[in-house]
């Protein structure tokens, strides 16, 4: 593995250090507050990549920090433990966490919304489950990180979200892919949003974007009218209204580059645009909320009785499985 550009074995770090020093895994659970009794696995490799993991959300990853800097966006909530957050209740902006991912589906994405007698609520439930038979394995050269998040009802759908997710031990790169597995006899409606979120210091005046060629358009006529706005990042700007654009990129490899010169990074996230064909852009130069979400997905995130009326119809066969996934690689900015 390589430190600081030099190249050592594993007996050549283990003579000079305990390797845990330098890369690695810890679970933890919090002891206080509202995210009490909460379990996350915290990882840290030598490349400068420092990560936390959430065992009760879906093994999203809640805090990530390159070489010192935070890239995160964290809402003013912070981590919401399961008896305080409630997805059948419609309050999602007091128990958001936000994070660098955060999960949204399994049958749901986007507004909330009621079809055939079921509530759906806004960005559906796996986010909000906790994963079951987590393993992690670390080598000389990777650390894995296993977990299943299961969505079930009674007399209804199975479904299983097997997640893995693979980081080099000397490197700054995370590598996400789901299989997402249909284990009832009737064919199952998926909807699935990334919704990856960057936060400051990283997010500033300084971030230049980046977006994949293909055609842009707002999400509402208010996002619409900004739409030569849409790569820019301001400076927080008191009661500043969000606003979300829809890409359909052209080509199949699909990438968004995020660079921040002063600070000296660059991030590069990747992914097939047949699994994921759209890319909605969540800018929020609200202060306080301060927040670039880039969110690969399915849909155009309406919520699943709107998306179905307009002829949505991505289903996964009984017993059968769907793949989705996208790359983070973490660079110094010029790379």
């Amino acid at each position: 593995m390589k430190i600081n550009d030099k190249s050592y074995t594993r007996k050549e770090i283990q003579l000079r250090a305990n390797p845990a020093t330098l890369y690695g895994t810890r679970r933890v659970e919090l002891t206080h507050g509202r995210g009490r009794g909460h379990r996350l696995i915290e990882v840290k490799t030598a490349g400068g990549l420092r990560a936390t993991l959430s065992e009760d959300k879906c093994l999203d990853i809640i805090d990530l920090e390159y070489r010192g800097v935070n890239l995160a966006f964290m809402s003013k909530n912070g981590i919401v433990n399961h008896p305080i957050a409630n997805p059948d209740n419609p309050s999602f902006v007091k128990y958001w966490q936000g994070g660098f991912l955060a999960t949204c589906g399994l049958r749901n994405a986007g507004n909330p919304c009621e079809q055939n007698g079921e509530y759906f609520p806004l960005h559906g439930h796996i986010g909000m489950t906790p994963a079951e038979n987590i393993n992690i394995t670390e080598d000389d050269e990777n650390i894995i990180i296993t977990g299943k998040i299961r969505e079930t009802s009674l007399f209804g759908h199975q479904l299983e979200l097997v997640r893995t997710i693979t980081i080099p031990v000397d490197g700054a790169k995370i590598t996400v892919r789901d299989a997402v597995h249909n284990l009832a006899p009737e064919a199952e409606t998926i909807l699935l949003l990334y919704h990856i979120n960057f936060g400051f210091p990283f997010l500033s005046e300084d971030l230049k974007a980046i977006y994949p060629k293909g055609e842009v358009r707002g999400r509402t006529d208010y996002a619409h009218s900004k739409l030569d706005e849409h790569t820019i990042i301001t400076a927080p700007i008191e009661s500043a209204q969000e606003t979300v654009f829809f890409h359909d990129p052209a080509d199949k490899d699909v990438r968004v580059v995020l660079e921040n010169k002063p600070i000296g990074i660059k991030a590069e996230l990747s992914w097939n645009r047949d699994e994921l064909p759209i890319l909605s852009q969540w800018r929020c130069m609200r202060a306080g909320d301060y927040a670039l979400g880039i969110e690969p997905t399915t849909s155009y995130i309406r919520g699943r009785k709107e998306e179905m009326e307009h002829g949505y119809n991505l289903q996964i066969a009984p017993f059968g499985k769907l793949e989705f996934g996208f790359v983070l690689d973490l660079k110094e900015a010029g790379n």
